[in-house]
């Protein structure tokens, strides 16, 4: 068995912590390591570091063990900022693909907006765009019977006039 190195621990502890999906897959592929092992490498950073007294702090001075009274806002380096959590993913990949965007687009354009880790791959954004699809559907299965009778009088119009309605006033020739 070899030995991994502790800061690959303490990356691997920050990848099960950090709760993102897919975050252990690639810290295991990144290490070269298992899942699993993963798991265990964070399980027994937090049970030795919840375990071992805080050595250093004896070793400082009474003033620097008090923690600070103020932290420093973050500076702000960027201009305004867009939320893009994973409900404006779903959001954005669903009115996409309504427009007529292939996944793939999709895909390259969520890698324009976010960190090449963070873009959901194709097949991902493909589940949701079927979810949203089965979830309209749904609402179509209402709307379609009291729809029905103008939208057949509006596609016959469509087809036998062009699109062009002759007539004035009426949805139906006289």
């Amino acid at each position: 068995m070899f030995n991994l190195p502790i800061r690959t621990w303490i990356l691997n502890a920050a990848a099960v912590f950090s709760g993102r999906h897919g975050a252990v897959t690639r810290q295991a592929e990144q290490a070269g390591c298992s899942r699993q092992t993963v798991y265990l490498h964070a399980h027994k950073l937090e049970q030795r570091l919840a375990t071992q007294p805080d050595a250093q702090a004896a070793d400082l001075r009474p003033e620097d063990r008090q923690p600070p009274q103020t932290i420093a806002a973050p500076e702000q380096t960027a201009g305004p900022q867009i939320l893009l959590d994973k409900d404006k993913q779903k959001e954005l990949a669903t009115t996409a693909f309504a427009m007529g965007l292939s996944l793939r687009q999709i895909e390259d354009l969520l890698g324009v907006l976010l960190p090449a880790d963070a873009v959901p791959d194709h097949s991902t954004l493909g589940h949701w765009v079927q979810a949203e699809a089965t979830r309209a559907g749904e609402v179509l299965a209402v709307l379609d019977p009291a729809c029905a009778n103008r939208v057949g009088t509006l596609a016959l119009d469509e087809i036998f006039f062009g699109g062009d309605r002759p007539w004035s006033g009426s949805s139906r020739p006289a």
